[in-house]
């Protein structure tokens, strides 16, 4: 899979693809992003903000062994592989996505930053809601905690006056110029 073909294709040299056929058995993935961010998440996470991203490349050989020793024609299989891997990082650190492609790519992960954006705005909302809260709670339980009836006949005015406002209708008011 890939977001451009112009990556894949650059990375996929005739080099790679002889090593794929050659060792097919050996190689179970290879994994190369410069905005990966862990294993994928379960969708109700809870996380407020984007994760954290870093350029990676993850190479998952097989060279299950389980007790035997590795014989010379094995041991020369990994030495290639390893070289390989080595290849396609020298590969990476040379390579720059074209002007169209960066541009496709921007636009792609500019998506799904609104998407995320989206679908956290509600999460978001209510932590801010419950932030607000508490803290009227807190201010609440400190004006009770004091002697002074009148600040707490104060507050409770002023806190029916928030709970009114909050309850009336809303309405926008227009302005007409008289001519």
């Amino acid at each position: 899979m890939s977001e451009v073909a112009e990556a894949a294709s650059a990375i996929l040299d005739t080099r790679v693809l002889q090593i794929f056929n050659k060792y097919p058995q050996f190689i179970d993935y290879i994994h190369i992003s410069d905005q990966y961010s862990g294993v994928k998440q379960q969708e109700d996470a809870g996380a407020l903000t984007m994760p954290e991203v870093k350029r990676v490349l993850l190479v998952g050989l097989n060279i299950s062994v389980k007790g035997k020793l590795l014989n010379n024609d094995t041991q020369d299989k990994m030495k290639s592989l390893l070289q390989f891997t080595f290849y396609i990082l020298d590969k990476l650190r040379r390579f720059r996505l074209s002007k169209e492609a960066k541009n496709k790519t921007d636009k792609n992960r500019l998506k799904v930053e609104e998407t995320f954006l989206k679908t956290t705005h509600a999460a978001r909302a209510e932590a801010a809601a419950q932030k607000r809260e508490d803290k009227r709670q807190a201010e609440k339980e400190r004006i009770l905690l004091e002697e002074d009836p009148d600040k707490q006949r104060k507050w409770e005015e002023k806190e029916q006056k928030r709970l009114a406002k909050k309850r009336a209708p809303r309405m926008k008011q227009l302005k007409v110029k008289a001519l």
